[in-house]
């Protein structure tokens, strides 16, 4: 920015004069200015007006499906034993269901008798590995040994899908182990090539093959069981216990740290001879540093422990600490479980640490994709195990629709071993409804079924015939109407506000310098008055109002049309009162009445179809200059993905940019100039005043 002092000789307020003299020469920049901002502002009343359009256009292609026409309603003779639903455009119809024979059933299986032992009742909230005493059948937990883990994977290009193992630790127990690969099962393999559908295990890594190319970002999830678990935990002076998992088996916790001296520290667990579930936490020459909860998974050390610590110093800014190793294995149990359902055949796999309890082994099972609903009922001490779908899906000898396939805890400890109809109500099996509809015997694997675009529900059995039908629900459609001619209402009433608007010719926009004198509630109020009138008499907007009257009021040729209905003006449907409007009003009696008598013809006049305008419904009409309106209204002013020289108005945005960008150029250049000048005036002043002191100087 150049510096300039003026005025130093004239004493004249040079820096005003060039001002005043710039705002005079700026008033056809401020006025390219105003012309840029109305067309910004016609810009977005057509876009404005656009939007509305495209409302309307959602509303007639609604409109344009016969379902909007051939509304329907449904009765049954008696909703107690039959009800029944209708789709829209569903044909009308009568159905009598003679007899229903049985209805749906889901499978489902109770305990015979209850699952605690005699000295307490099992407690859903507490590990099971704790409370294992209080089931009657304990002995047939069949208890494994190691790490149970979970892992989710997301893929990325070229790089290996592996569950990252810690060294030295192996995967076990792999026919219990899952892969999914978004949502999609794979069968586990330890050995050979992978197929299609496979994935193969390398036990010792951990990396996972898989017969199928699997794209980058997919989501594999892994439930599988290691030999072992190896966790590091960091712990000060002021840590007095570390958690592991619950469930621990004895003598099988390693702890290992280097000392302050760097030496490497080797711990172990050993059982209590009175108390099984703790064991001492002892080093090689049987020095003991804490105990062990085995069934808590807490460790707690004892003051003998802090030797192992550095020594801390004055200028520690923190508290010695040690890393430790830990190394421990803990007591789970696996089971199987299959349904057949409407989606096929389902096997899911279980693997229960012995720290969870029974409320979680049952949300697991009622989570996952078995379809199953579990419970465990206090008062009665005994489990239920029902599917959420009705009907039979296994056809095969059995006929079971829930399999308990591998492991002995649903079916010895939970007691679901050996379930059958007797006695009466511990085993429920599936069944399909049956049932007589219009002379034909049919089932269904649902009480609920869909035909023909009806939905009936059977709720009892009977011989009694019921009767289901179908109906034109003249009502709906009448209401479908008039929810139309209350939607074009509303669009022609904002264009003609658009088109009648009134122009204030004084109001244009405000400048910078105008904007400076007045408020931010005078600006608000100025540009209203401004902005007032910006689509009055549009020819494209007025040209839609015209083509839609016309739409409306020409009759239409078709030959199914009754020839009392070629209008809508023939069915009650005409202009208002008010001629400066193009509104409709309907006369309800007379709509009803054209309803009742042919809704077939009110179909044909509002949807009918034809090479011609004066074939078409008009719906059809509509929509097309709708369309084309909105075609229009985009080339003149885009929408908001368009780029300016898209459409007309940007184009001429563009072209006033240009102009702005030279003239303030030229200003720029004319500013330069005019301070140019008075400069050199201002020398001339100076020089002449030097002449004149110098000659006055002669005269004193």
């Amino acid at each position: 920015m150049v510096m300039r002092v003026t005025g130093l000789a004239s004493g004249m307020n040079i820096d005003e004069i060039v001002e005043n003299m710039m705002k005079a020469q700026s008033i056809p920049l401020n006025k390219i200015k105003q012309q840029k901002t109305l067309l910004e502002w016609q810009r977005d009343s057509y876009r404005e007006m656009n939007t509305l359009l495209l409302d309307f256009r959602s509303q007639l292609t609604n409109m344009k499906l016969s379902s909007f026409y051939r509304t329907r309603s449904i009765a049954s003779t008696n909703e107690d034993i039959v009800s029944a639903t209708v789709a829209s455009g569903t044909g009308q119809a009568s159905y009598t269901i003679s007899k229903i024979k049985s209805l749906a059933v889901a499978e489902s299986r109770m305990t015979n008798s209850g699952i605690s032992s005699d000295k307490s009742k099992v407690d859903t909230t507490k590990s099971l590995f704790s409370i294992q005493d209080s089931f009657a059948n304990a002995d047939k937990i069949l208890w494994k040994k190691g790490s149970v883990e979970s892992k989710s994977i997301v893929t990325k290009e070229g790089e290996p899908i592996t569950l990252g193992l810690a060294d030295g630790v192996q995967i076990t127990d792999l026919e219990n182990m899952t892969v999914e690969v978004n949502g999609i099962k794979y069968t586990v393999i330890d050995s050979g090539t992978p197929k299609s559908g496979e994935v193969m295990v390398n036990k010792d890594t951990g990396e996972l093959t898989f017969g199928d190319t699997i794209a980058a970002n997919s989501t594999v999830k892994v439930n599988y069981v290691t030999d072992k678990k190896v966790e590091n935990k960091t712990i000060t002076k002021d840590t007095t216990q570390i958690q592991l998992k619950g469930a621990l088996v004895p003598g099988q916790i390693k702890l290992s740290f280097k000392d302050s001296a760097g030496t490497t520290i080797e711990l172990s667990d050993k059982p209590k001879e009175d108390n099984s579930k703790i064991g001492q936490i002892i080093d090689k020459g049987g020095n003991k540093f804490g105990e062990i909860n085995y069934e808590t998974g807490v460790i707690t050390f004892n003051s003998e422990f802090n030797k192992y610590f550095p020594a801390e110093t004055e200028n520690s800014k923190e508290k010695p600490k040690l890393e430790l190793t830990i190394t421990s294995q803990q007591n789970y149990f696996s089971f199987g479980l299959t349904t057949h359902t409407s989606k096929g055949k389902i096997d899911e796999k279980f693997l229960i640490q012995g720290s969870e309890s029974l409320n979680s082994v049952m949300s697991k099972v009622n989570n996952s994709k078995l379809g199953v609903t579990m419970f465990y009922d206090s008062y009665s001490d005994k489990v239920t195990m029902t599917r959420k779908e009705t009907g039979v899906y296994n056809n095969s000898e059995n006929g079971k629709e829930i399999e308990f396939t591998d492991g002995d805890f649903l079916t010895q400890v939970l007691g679901f071993h050996n379930i059958t109809p007797d006695p009466p109500g511990n085993y429920v099996q599936a069944e399909n409804a049956t049932f007589i509809i219009n002379g034909l015997e049919t089932s269904r694997q649902s009480n609920t079924f869909s035909m023909n675009g009806v939905t009936f529900t059977l709720k009892k059995t009977t011989d009694t015939p019921v009767t289901i039908n179908v109906n034109n629900d003249n009502d709906k459609l009448y209401e479908n109407i008039k929810n139309f001619v209350d939607k074009y209402n509303e669009l022609v009433e904002k264009i003609e506000k658009k088109l009648s608007e009134p122009k204030y010719k004084n109001y244009l926009p405000l400048t910078d310098d105008e904007k400076e004198k007045l408020s931010e509630t005078q600006q608000e109020k100025w540009e209203n008055m401004a902005k007032s009138g910006i689509l009055r008499n549009d020819s494209i907007l007025s040209g839609l109002v015209t083509q839609m009257r016309t739409a409306i009021y020409s009759g239409v040729k078709q030959d199914d049309l009754d020839s009392a209905m070629k209008s809508l003006s023939a069915i009650g449907i005409t202009t208002t009162a008010d001629f400066t409007t193009a509104k409709l009003e309907i006369n309800e009696s007379k709509l009803k009445a054209a309803i009742e008598k042919d809704p077939n013809s009110i179909e044909l006049l509002f949807n009918g179809t034809g090479a011609t305008d004066g074939q078409k419904g008009v719906i059809q009409r509509l929509y097309d200059k709708v369309n084309a309106t909105m075609d229009q209204l985009k080339e003149r002013a885009g929408n908001s993905y368009s780029v300016n020289n898209q459409f007309t108005i940007g184009r001429q945005l563009d072209d006033l940019d240009d102009r702005i960008e030279r003239f303030e150029d030229r200003l720029a250049d004319l500013e330069t100039r005019y301070y140019s000048q008075f400069t050199a005036m201002e020398q001339a002043i100076q020089k002449a005043n030097s002449q004149a002191a110098y000659l006055a100087q002669f005269f004193q």
